[in-house]
C-alpha cells in the first residue's frame, strides 16, 4: 500500500519537475507567504537553445537532445504584465546566481514583448560569499525554512 507521503512525493514531482524534493519543501513553503501576490505560475519552464549533436545525426534525433536539453526554469510567476523567473535551492551556491542570469538572457530573447523579467532566488540556506554575489549583480533572494520536508 502506498503512503499518503509517498503519493504526495509523487504528485510534487509532477508539478515542480524541475525540483529535488528537499527544493519543494522550500518552493511550498515560499508559496504558503506568497501565492496570493501572483495571477499563476508555470513551472518547468524550457529556455535557451539546447545542444544540437550535428548534421551527422538522424533529424529526429536532433531535435529530441535539443528539446531536453534546453534550460529549465523552476518557476515563473506572474502578475499582470510583470513576470519573476524563480530559482529554488536547498543551499544556494554561486551557480544559482548564474543560472538566474542565464535565464533572464534567454527568456528575454524568447519572449522579446514582455517586459523584461525580474529574478528571485529562494533558499533554505546560502553557502558562504552568495549573498554579496547576489547584491552585486542586483538578484534579490528570500530565505525560507520549510516546516517539513524531505
Amino acid at each position: 500500500m502506498v503512503s499518503d507521503r509517498a503519493l504526495q512525493a509523487e504528485s510534487d514531482r509532477v508539478t515542480y519537475p524541475a525540483m529535488l524534493p528537499r527544493e519543494i519543501a522550500v518552493w511550498r513553503a515560499w508559496l504558503a507567504l506568497h501565492q496570493g501576490e501572483y495571477d499563476r505560475f508555470d513551472y518547468n519552464v524550457r529556455v535557451g537553445p539546447g545542444y544540437d549533436p550535428g548534421p551527422g545525426v538522424a533529424q529526429y534525433v536532433r531535435d529530441s537532445a535539443k528539446a531536453s536539453t534546453r534550460q529549465r526554469i523552476d518557476a515563473v510567476a506572474y502578475r499582470g504584465d510583470s513576470v519573476l523567473i524563480v530559482e529554488v535551492k536547498d543551499r544556494a551556491g554561486l551557480s544559482a546566481l548564474g543560472q538566474l542570469l542565464g535565464y533572464s538572457t534567454h527568456y528575454r530573447r524568447e519572449n522579446p514583448v514582455s517586459s523584461p523579467p525580474k529574478l528571485l532566488l529562494v533558499a533554505r540556506d546560502l553557502a558562504p560569499g552568495v549573498a554579496e554575489a547576489l547584491q552585486a549583480h542586483g538578484v534579490p533572494f528570500e530565505i525560507v525554512t520549510p516546516q517539513s520536508g524531505p
